[in-house]
Protein backbone atom coordinates (compact mmCIF):
# COMPACT_ATOMS: atom_id res chain seq x y z
CA UNK A 1 0.00 0.00 0.00
CA UNK A 2 1.15 3.32 -1.14
CA UNK A 3 1.87 5.68 2.06
CA UNK A 4 -0.28 8.61 2.34
CA UNK A 5 1.66 12.18 0.65
CA UNK A 6 -0.04 15.13 1.64
CA UNK A 7 0.07 17.53 -1.80
CA UNK A 8 3.16 20.63 -1.51
CA UNK A 9 1.86 23.57 -0.57
CA UNK A 10 0.72 26.35 -4.02
CA UNK A 11 3.72 28.18 -4.78
CA UNK A 12 1.49 30.34 -7.18
CA UNK A 13 -2.09 30.12 -5.47
CA UNK A 14 -3.62 32.46 -7.61
CA UNK A 15 -1.59 30.51 -10.76
CA UNK A 16 -3.18 26.78 -9.32
CA UNK A 17 -6.78 28.18 -8.63
CA UNK A 18 -6.74 29.49 -12.05
CA UNK A 19 -6.35 25.96 -13.83
CA UNK A 20 -8.38 24.54 -11.63
CA UNK A 21 -11.24 26.78 -12.83
CA UNK A 22 -9.81 25.65 -16.63
CA UNK A 23 -10.49 22.22 -16.28
CA UNK A 24 -13.64 20.51 -17.06
CA UNK A 25 -15.38 19.88 -14.26
CA UNK A 26 -19.10 19.77 -15.52
CA UNK A 27 -19.90 16.38 -15.64
CA UNK A 28 -18.24 15.38 -12.48
CA UNK A 29 -19.95 18.09 -10.87
CA UNK A 30 -23.25 17.54 -12.44
CA UNK A 31 -22.98 13.90 -11.15
CA UNK A 32 -22.05 14.66 -8.02
CA UNK A 33 -25.67 16.73 -7.72
CA UNK A 34 -27.73 14.46 -9.17
CA UNK A 35 -26.26 11.50 -6.90
CA UNK A 36 -26.98 13.98 -3.89
CA UNK A 37 -30.76 15.10 -5.28
CA UNK A 38 -31.67 11.14 -6.13
CA UNK A 39 -30.47 9.56 -2.82
CA UNK A 40 -31.42 11.41 -0.24
CA UNK A 41 -33.27 14.80 1.37
CA UNK A 42 -31.60 18.23 0.88
CA UNK A 43 -31.77 21.32 2.36
CA UNK A 44 -33.36 23.77 2.51
CA UNK A 45 -29.80 25.01 4.38
CA UNK A 46 -27.16 23.21 2.55
CA UNK A 47 -23.56 24.11 3.25
CA UNK A 48 -20.44 23.44 0.77
CA UNK A 49 -17.57 22.46 2.34
CA UNK A 50 -14.29 23.39 0.11
CA UNK A 51 -16.32 24.79 -2.67
CA UNK A 52 -13.94 26.34 -4.67
CA UNK A 53 -14.96 28.57 -7.64
CA UNK A 54 -18.35 27.30 -6.36
CA UNK A 55 -19.69 25.61 -9.43
CA UNK A 56 -20.91 22.70 -6.83
CA UNK A 57 -23.28 25.07 -5.24
CA UNK A 58 -24.24 26.50 -8.96
CA UNK A 59 -25.13 23.12 -10.14
CA UNK A 60 -26.82 22.37 -7.51
CA UNK A 61 -29.29 25.81 -7.04
CA UNK A 62 -29.92 24.83 -10.87
CA UNK A 63 -30.91 21.27 -11.18
CA UNK A 64 -32.70 21.55 -7.73
CA UNK A 65 -34.62 24.62 -9.33
CA UNK A 66 -35.47 22.52 -12.48
CA UNK A 67 -36.80 19.41 -10.19
CA UNK A 68 -38.88 21.58 -7.56
CA UNK A 69 -40.62 23.14 -11.27
CA UNK A 70 -40.83 19.51 -12.62
CA UNK A 71 -38.37 19.92 -15.64
CA UNK A 72 -36.06 16.93 -14.10
CA UNK A 73 -36.96 14.22 -13.02
CA UNK A 74 -35.59 12.96 -9.22
CA UNK A 75 -37.02 11.20 -6.82
CA UNK A 76 -39.33 12.40 -4.26
CA UNK A 77 -37.29 12.92 -0.89
CA UNK A 78 -39.59 15.78 1.10
CA UNK A 79 -37.17 18.39 0.17
CA UNK A 80 -38.20 22.05 -0.25
CA UNK A 81 -35.61 22.35 -2.99
CA UNK A 82 -37.94 26.19 -4.04
CA UNK A 83 -36.30 27.77 -0.80
CA UNK A 84 -32.73 26.15 -1.39
CA UNK A 85 -29.93 28.32 0.48
CA UNK A 86 -26.51 27.51 0.28
CA UNK A 87 -23.06 28.42 1.81
CA UNK A 88 -20.04 27.79 -0.11
CA UNK A 89 -17.13 27.70 2.65
CA UNK A 90 -13.55 27.28 1.25
CA UNK A 91 -9.97 28.33 3.15
CA UNK A 92 -8.18 29.99 -0.05
CA UNK A 93 -9.29 33.31 -0.77
CA UNK A 94 -8.18 33.04 -4.97
CA UNK A 95 -10.70 30.22 -4.74
CA UNK A 96 -13.13 32.36 -3.24
CA UNK A 97 -12.37 34.96 -5.91
CA UNK A 98 -12.92 33.36 -8.43
CA UNK A 99 -16.40 31.96 -6.99
CA UNK A 100 -17.75 35.50 -6.19
CA UNK A 101 -17.65 36.14 -10.29
CA UNK A 102 -19.01 32.64 -10.99
CA UNK A 103 -22.11 33.63 -9.19
CA UNK A 104 -22.56 37.10 -10.43
CA UNK A 105 -22.22 35.47 -14.22
CA UNK A 106 -24.88 32.84 -12.84
CA UNK A 107 -26.99 35.39 -11.07
CA UNK A 108 -27.15 33.26 -7.84
CA UNK A 109 -25.86 35.67 -5.64
CA UNK A 110 -29.00 36.36 -3.70
CA UNK A 111 -29.14 32.93 -2.97
CA UNK A 112 -25.29 31.24 -2.45
CA UNK A 113 -23.59 33.09 0.46
CA UNK A 114 -19.52 32.79 0.29
CA UNK A 115 -17.05 32.30 3.35
CA UNK A 116 -13.31 32.05 4.06
CA UNK A 117 -13.54 29.31 6.57
CA UNK A 118 -10.29 27.41 7.74
CA UNK A 119 -11.70 24.02 7.81
CA UNK A 120 -8.76 22.51 10.54
CA UNK A 121 -10.89 25.54 12.54
CA UNK A 122 -13.65 23.27 14.36
CA UNK A 123 -14.91 27.09 15.94
CA UNK A 124 -15.03 28.06 12.46
CA UNK A 125 -18.51 27.63 12.00
CA UNK A 126 -21.44 27.39 13.93
CA UNK A 127 -23.03 23.99 15.44
CA UNK A 128 -26.23 23.08 13.64
CA UNK A 129 -26.37 25.31 11.07
CA UNK A 130 -27.87 23.44 8.23
CA UNK A 131 -29.51 20.66 7.16
CA UNK A 132 -26.94 19.13 4.58
CA UNK A 133 -23.60 19.48 4.20
CA UNK A 134 -21.46 18.36 1.36
CA UNK A 135 -17.95 18.18 -0.21
CA UNK A 136 -16.71 16.90 -2.98
CA UNK A 137 -12.84 15.66 -3.46
CA UNK A 138 -11.43 18.60 -0.99
CA UNK A 139 -10.73 16.03 2.05
CA UNK A 140 -7.52 14.79 0.53
CA UNK A 141 -6.12 18.47 -0.19
CA UNK A 142 -5.77 18.63 3.77
CA UNK A 143 -3.11 17.30 5.94
CA UNK A 144 -5.84 16.53 8.86
CA UNK A 145 -8.86 15.85 7.50
CA UNK A 146 -10.71 14.50 10.48
CA UNK A 147 -10.72 18.04 12.01
CA UNK A 148 -12.80 18.55 8.67
CA UNK A 149 -15.14 15.96 9.10
CA UNK A 150 -15.43 16.65 13.17
CA UNK A 151 -16.66 20.05 11.70
CA UNK A 152 -18.89 18.72 8.95
CA UNK A 153 -21.02 16.89 11.74
CA UNK A 154 -20.71 19.98 14.28
CA UNK A 155 -22.44 22.26 11.59
CA UNK A 156 -25.28 19.22 10.59
CA UNK A 157 -28.71 20.19 12.41
CA UNK A 158 -30.35 16.69 14.24
CA UNK A 159 -30.81 14.19 11.70
CA UNK A 160 -28.95 16.58 8.87
CA UNK A 161 -27.36 14.76 6.29
CA UNK A 162 -23.76 14.19 4.96
CA UNK A 163 -22.69 13.46 1.53
CA UNK A 164 -19.16 13.66 0.81
CA UNK A 165 -17.17 12.03 -1.99
CA UNK A 166 -13.40 11.99 -2.53
CA UNK A 167 -10.68 10.05 -4.25
CA UNK A 168 -9.10 6.79 -2.91
CA UNK A 169 -5.39 6.08 -2.73
CA UNK A 170 -4.37 3.18 -4.63
CA UNK A 171 -2.25 0.45 -3.71
CA UNK A 172 0.52 1.08 -6.28
CA UNK A 173 2.58 3.71 -8.41
CA UNK A 174 1.32 1.75 -11.32
CA UNK A 175 -2.12 2.25 -10.36
CA UNK A 176 -1.96 5.84 -9.91
CA UNK A 177 -0.19 6.56 -13.16
CA UNK A 178 -2.99 4.06 -14.88
CA UNK A 179 -5.64 6.63 -13.17
CA UNK A 180 -3.62 9.44 -14.30
CA UNK A 181 -3.81 8.06 -17.98
CA UNK A 182 -7.38 7.57 -17.79
CA UNK A 183 -8.61 10.88 -16.28
CA UNK A 184 -6.06 13.49 -16.60
CA UNK A 185 -5.99 14.35 -19.94
CA UNK A 186 -3.61 14.00 -22.86
CA UNK A 187 0.13 13.95 -21.62
CA UNK A 188 2.84 15.69 -23.02
CA UNK A 189 6.60 15.70 -22.77
CA UNK A 190 6.78 18.59 -20.28
CA UNK A 191 4.04 18.42 -17.74
CA UNK A 192 3.36 21.47 -16.17
CA UNK A 193 3.53 21.43 -12.19
CA UNK A 194 -0.22 22.86 -12.47
CA UNK A 195 -1.65 20.69 -14.96
CA UNK A 196 -4.03 18.28 -14.62
CA UNK A 197 -2.13 15.53 -15.28
CA UNK A 198 0.39 16.57 -11.86
CA UNK A 199 -2.09 18.03 -10.15
CA UNK A 200 -4.77 14.39 -10.28
CA UNK A 201 -1.39 12.54 -9.36
CA UNK A 202 -0.72 14.76 -6.47
CA UNK A 203 -3.94 13.65 -5.10
CA UNK A 204 -4.02 10.65 -5.33
CA UNK A 205 -1.33 10.00 -3.36
CA UNK A 206 -2.63 12.69 -0.73
CA UNK A 207 -6.49 10.69 -0.79
CA UNK A 208 -7.10 8.37 1.88
CA UNK A 209 -7.91 4.78 1.41
CA UNK A 210 -11.18 3.46 1.80
CA UNK A 211 -9.93 1.71 5.46
CA UNK A 212 -8.57 5.19 6.62
CA UNK A 213 -11.85 6.83 5.85
CA UNK A 214 -13.69 4.01 8.04
CA UNK A 215 -11.31 4.65 11.09
CA UNK A 216 -12.44 8.51 10.74
CA UNK A 217 -15.97 7.59 10.96
CA UNK A 218 -15.46 5.05 13.66
CA UNK A 219 -14.27 8.03 15.99
CA UNK A 220 -17.35 10.22 14.93
CA UNK A 221 -20.10 7.16 15.44
CA UNK A 222 -20.57 6.95 12.05
CA UNK A 223 -21.11 3.18 10.73
CA UNK A 224 -18.10 2.25 8.20
CA UNK A 225 -20.72 0.54 5.77
CA UNK A 226 -21.77 4.22 5.33
CA UNK A 227 -19.07 4.71 2.90
CA UNK A 228 -18.64 2.73 -0.44
CA UNK A 229 -16.56 2.98 -3.63
CA UNK A 230 -18.75 4.89 -5.93
CA UNK A 231 -16.13 4.71 -9.22
CA UNK A 232 -12.70 3.41 -10.01
CA UNK A 233 -11.28 6.90 -7.90
CA UNK A 234 -13.75 7.96 -5.86
CA UNK A 235 -15.82 6.88 -2.45
CA UNK A 236 -18.76 8.10 -1.54
CA UNK A 237 -20.37 8.67 2.57
CA UNK A 238 -24.13 9.32 3.00
CA UNK A 239 -25.41 9.04 6.12
CA UNK A 240 -27.21 10.95 9.00
CA UNK A 241 -25.72 13.07 11.80
CA UNK A 242 -24.56 10.98 14.08
CA UNK A 243 -25.52 11.71 18.13
CA UNK A 244 -22.89 13.86 19.74
CA UNK A 245 -22.14 13.92 23.45
CA UNK A 246 -21.84 16.79 25.03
Amino acid sequence: MLPRVCEPPPVDPKLEADAYREMDHEEVNRRFVLDLLESGPVGPRVIDLGCGPALIPIALCELAEQVANGNLDCADHGSDLSNLEVMGVDQCIEMLELARVELEFSGRVGQIQLEQVDLNDLDALQSELAETVISNTVLHHLDNPTNAMRLAVKTLRPGGRLFIRDLCRPESDEEVERLVDLHGGPSTDAESPVGPRQLLRQSLHAALTLSEIQEILKSLGIETDRVKMTSDRHWTLDCTRPEIEN
